[in-house]
């Protein structure tokens, strides 16, 4: 069996930086959905909203050419499967069975090509667009509560799973696809990585036009096909959000998580940089253990003081965002161990 390779640093310090804006953004979803006040903290969560999962599942892909032992990523995915499912009981917006199967088509194409990795990218996205046209959508959701009520079903579980859940395969997958096919080029040599950065950035900024452009488009479909197929209309469509994820949401956001590793790799290529960042790189190694704490965190430890802390909900998401971030990053540097508690458990029953 070959070696483990050595950790990368900058992959570690993006992978913090994607666990804590998910921390942000989920601690906004859920105490202060829909509040645009204060406006500053309002940009800021539609700045991370969906990026930042899209930066997860992106250094996953490179997590599994970097690993490149297809036994060891499929068991992994299986104990993440059920772990996956059975904490969705208590946060319905989970991303971890979602993660299994991303890590089964990644162990699946683990001898592929960065060239045929990226027309995987395009096949993803292109075969939501078709399912798009074909199905409805908003199918199974109940939006005003943002909760999928025949979840557990054997359809809705296929429909939530392939095409309109929080994190769906199609298109999803072409984030995974888009860090394996960095990763196969290797982006973490100096050249590439800053061509990486130039390219995204141009990608991203191009995105963003494209985006103003088609989102105003007036919705040409009956009026009250509007109001109950709100998703459907150019703006939502063509828009730079995940729900639904459109090709322009999937360009910005896949170009988004390529700028950030590569910045990552750039800042820490120096070891005077890297030894500056070492609490976050630390923080990185742990996200596991830190997605599923936070979760607890949110629930039993920041909810049930919502209405009293006499704050504006969106400014309390940020403030407890935060007090967990920091509280993060001190128990990474603190705990003796090399992985944290899952991430250990997690070597010890995979491998």
């Amino acid at each position: 069996m070959p070696a483990p390779s050595p950790r990368i640093v900058g992959f570690d310090v993006a992978r913090c930086l994607a666990i804590l804006s998910m921390v942000f953004v989920n601690f906004e979803v859920l105490l202060a959905f829909g509040q645009r006040e204060p406006g500053w903290l309002a940009v800021v969560a539609e700045m991370f909203e969906g990026n930042a999962s899209a930066l997860f599942v992106t250094l996953a892909g490179c997590g599994v050419v970097i690993l490149g032992r297809r036994g060891v990523i499929l068991r992994r995915a299986l104990l993440l499967l059920v772990v996956g499912y059975l904490w969705q009981v208590i946060w319905p917006g989970d991303i971890l069975h979602y993660y299994a199967f991303y890590l089964t088509f990644g162990a699946l194409c683990l001898g592929l090509s960065a060239r045929w990795l990226w027309l995987f990218v395009a096949a993803a996205i292109a075969g939501f667009v078709v399912l798009f046209r074909l199905f409805d959508y908003g199918e199974g959701w109940h939006w005003q509560r943002l909760s999928y009520t025949d979840f557990w079903t054997p359809a809705g579980q296929l429909r939530n799973l392939v095409f309109n859940g929080w994190h769906p395969l199609l298109p999803w997958l072409a984030f995974l696809f888009s860090g394996m096919a960095l990763a196969r080029w290797r982006v973490q040599e100096r050249g590439r990585r800053r061509l990486a950065m130039i390219v995204s950035a141009v990608v991203y900024v191009a995105s963003w036009l494209l985006s103003r452009e088609l989102a105003g488009l007036p919705d040409e479909s009956p009026l009250a096909e509007q109001w109950t197929r709100f998703y459907a209309a150019p703006k939502a469509f063509w828009a730079m959000s995940s729900l639904p994820p459109g090709p322009l949401y999937m360009l910005s956001a896949g170009a988004a998580a390529v700028f950030v590793i590569a910045l990552c790799l750039e800042l820490t290529s120096e070891e005077r940089m890297a030894r500056l960042v070492k609490p976050l790189s630390r923080t990185g190694e742990l996200a596991l253990s830190f997605y599923l704490a936070h979760v607890l965190a949110l629930y039993f430890a920041v909810y049930p003081f919502a209405e009293d802390v006499g704050m504006p909900k969106l400014t309390y998401a940020g403030v407890a965002a935060v007090g967990f971030c920091a509280g993060a990053i001190l128990f990474a540097n603190l705990w003796p161990g090399r992985r944290g508690p899952l991430e250990w458990a997690m070597r010890r029953l995979c491998g």
